[in-house]
Order: structure tokens, then C-alpha cells, then sequence
């Protein structure tokens, strides 16, 4: 199934990259790093509020504990010194009516994690704020636990037993997730111009 999403997904993540990638090393500010922040809370609370009523209960742990949004609002009042205003909301998320396609959601949060290390290494070189370290708690993931955190949802997703329509729609959901988000960050950066 990984494999799979990989190869469904690999020119939508690429796509999701080459919009967040530019917009991750040009903040060099605490301002502008608020906006990214404020940029991904939009997209990752509605979209978890989708998961959250659609995941399967056998997901272990529950999904409770990979929820990362709450994080973002941590990080703004971090880096802001100030209680974080409930940033504005993507309303165009995937579609997300079952597991399956929570699954495929999940895929592409989780495997933001991973990339969250590098991230945090780009911030700390581009941002000089004494708040920054403490305002990173959303791109550290799940610190020195996120391979194992990875290597958990892959495993669930590796025993999936879905049938082939129920596959298919974990698989359009996960690229869905991509293009919707890059829709997203595009739009808020042409509203900032």
C-alpha cells in the first residue's frame, strides 16, 4: 500500500513543494514565520476535524495523539508573545467520508513529520529569534519518536484490508490532500500580495 501512495501521490507532493518550499526558507522573520504557521493551521485543523469523525477505531493509539494543530496555535503565541488568534480556515478540503479516505489524508500529515526535522534546521538557520525553539513544537513532530511514529502508520496501512474500491479512495484522498493544500497555500499567498 505504501508503495502505492507513493507512486499515486509523487507529482502532487512534488507540486505541494515547490509552493510551501519557498515560503518556509523566506521566513526570516518572527512575522513571517507566523504566517506560514497561521498558513498550515488553516488547512491542518479543518482537515483533521474530517479525520477525527471518519478514523477507524483500531488506528492505533487513536488519532487524538497525532493531532498537530493545536501545536500551531502553541508555536504563533510562542513566537508572538501573545495568544494566538484562531487563524482563517481552508473550506475546500478533501473529500473525507470514511476510513479510507482518512487513511489517505493521514498519509500525507504523517509524512509531513518526516520532513518537519528538515524544516526545523531551515527555520533556525533563517530565523534569529531567541522564541524560535520554543516555537517549534509542530515541525519537531514527535521529536526523537517520529521514525517509530512513521513506521507505526505504516505498518496499520501496510495491513490494510480494504477492498479495491475502498484502496482506491484511500488513494485519491491522499492526492486530493496534496493538491487541495497546494490550492490552499496558493491562494494565501495571493492574498497576501
Amino acid at each position: 500500500m505504501i508503495e502505492l501512495l507513493r507512486e499515486r501521490t509523487g507529482k502532487q507532493h512534488q507540486d505541494l513543494e515547490r509552493v510551501l518550499i519557498p515560503r518556509i526558507k523566506a521566513a526570516n522573520t518572527p512575522e513571517a514565520y507566523t504566517s506560514l504557521l497561521q498558513l498550515f493551521y488553516g488547512y491542518y485543523y479543518p482537515l483533521e476535524q474530517h479525520i477525527a469523525a471518519h478514523m477507524d477505531i483500531t488506528f492505533p493509539g487513536g488519532f487524538e495523539r497525532r493531532r498537530k494543530a493545536a501545536l500551531l496555535l502553541d508555536d504563533i503565541a510562542a513566537i508572538t508573545n501573545a495568544p494566538a488568534i484562531q487563524p482563517i480556515c481552508c473550506n475546500d478540503i478533501p473529500e473525507i467520508a470514511d476510513n479510507a479516505q482518512a487513511l489517505g489524508a493521514m498519509y500525507v500529515l504523517e509524512g509531513s513529520t518526516l520532513g518537519g526535522q528538515v524544516i526545523c534546521q531551515i527555520l533556525s538557520r533563517n530565523l534569529s529569534s531567541p522564541d524560535l525553539p520554543k516555537a517549534l513544537s509542530f515541525f519537531n513532530g514527535y521529536g526523537a519518536d517520529t521514525q517509530s511514529y512513521w513506521d507505526t502508520f505504516v505498518h496499520y496501512l501496510q495491513g490494510y484490508n480494504g477492498d479495491d474500491t475502498q484502496r482506491q479512495r484511500l488513494l485519491d484522498a491522499a492526492a486530493a490532500t496534496f493538491e487541495h493544500f497546494r490550492s490552499w497555500a496558493v491562494s494565501q499567498q495571493n492574498a497576501s500580495l
